[in-house]
C-alpha cells in the first residue's frame, strides 16, 4: 500500500505538537529529577569524626537530644561526656523579629523538647563551620527538615516538625 506524500506531509504535521509535548515533558522531569537532593543516611559518629565529607550536606542522623541551659544538641550517647562528640542543632535560621517568628521558633522547640533525653532522627543539613553556642560543638544541624522518633516509621510521614 502507497501513502501519498500529501497525506504523509499532513500526517506529520499532526503528530509535531504531540512530539514536542511529549520531548518537553520528558526533559522537564529528567531535569527535575536530577536537582532533588540526596539525603544521606549515617551515624553521628561518623557524621562527628569525619565533618568535612559532609559539610554543606543533607544529613540523616540518628542520636540523644539534649534540651538545657546553653546546650541544644545531637549525641551519640545517653550521657553528654563531651559537647564536642555532639552535633549543635540549631532550629531555626530566622529572622526573629516578628510575632509570627517567635510562634514559628516556639513550635519548633516544643516539638524538639519532646525528644529531650531521648532518641530522634533530624534530617537537615550539616555545616561543619556552625560550632553552636560557644563554639563547643563538633559541627550544626542547620536548615532542618524533619525531627522524629526513629522508632516510629509512620512518624517520617505526619511530620510536625514543618
Amino acid at each position: 500500500m502507497k501513502i501519498s506524500r500529501r497525506f504523509s506531509f499532513h500526517l506529520s504535521l499532526r503528530l509535531l505538537p504531540t512530539c514536542l509535548l511529549m520531548a518537553t515533558v520528558f526533559f522537564a522531569t529528567a531535569a527535575m529529577a536530577g536537582t532533588r537532593e540526596k539525603v544521606l543516611e549515617l551515624s553521628l559518629i561518623n557524621l562527628v569524626a569525619t565533618p568535612e565529607r559532609y559539610h554543606g550536606k543533607q544529613v540523616n542522623v540518628t542520636g540523644y537530644v539534649f534540651i538545657g541551659t546553653e546546650n541544644m544538641s545531637l549525641c551519640p550517647y545517653t550521657v553528654q561526656v563531651s559537647s564536642k562528640d555532639c552535633i549543635w542543632i540549631n532550629i531555626d535560621s530566622g529572622p526573629y523579629a516578628s510575632d509570627a517568628d517567635k510562634k514559628r521558633i516556639s513550635k519548633k522547640m516544643a516539638v524538639l523538647e519532646k525528644f529531650n533525653g531521648k532518641t530522634a532522627t533530624i534530617i537537615a543539613r550539616f555545616d561543619k563551620k556552625d560550632h553552636g553556642h560557644f563554639g563547643g560543638w563538633s559541627g550544626a544541624l542547620t536548615k532542618i527538615i524533619d525531627v522524629y522518633d526513629h522508632t516510629d516509621e509512620s512518624a517520617l510521614k505526619s511530620s510536625v516538625w514543618k
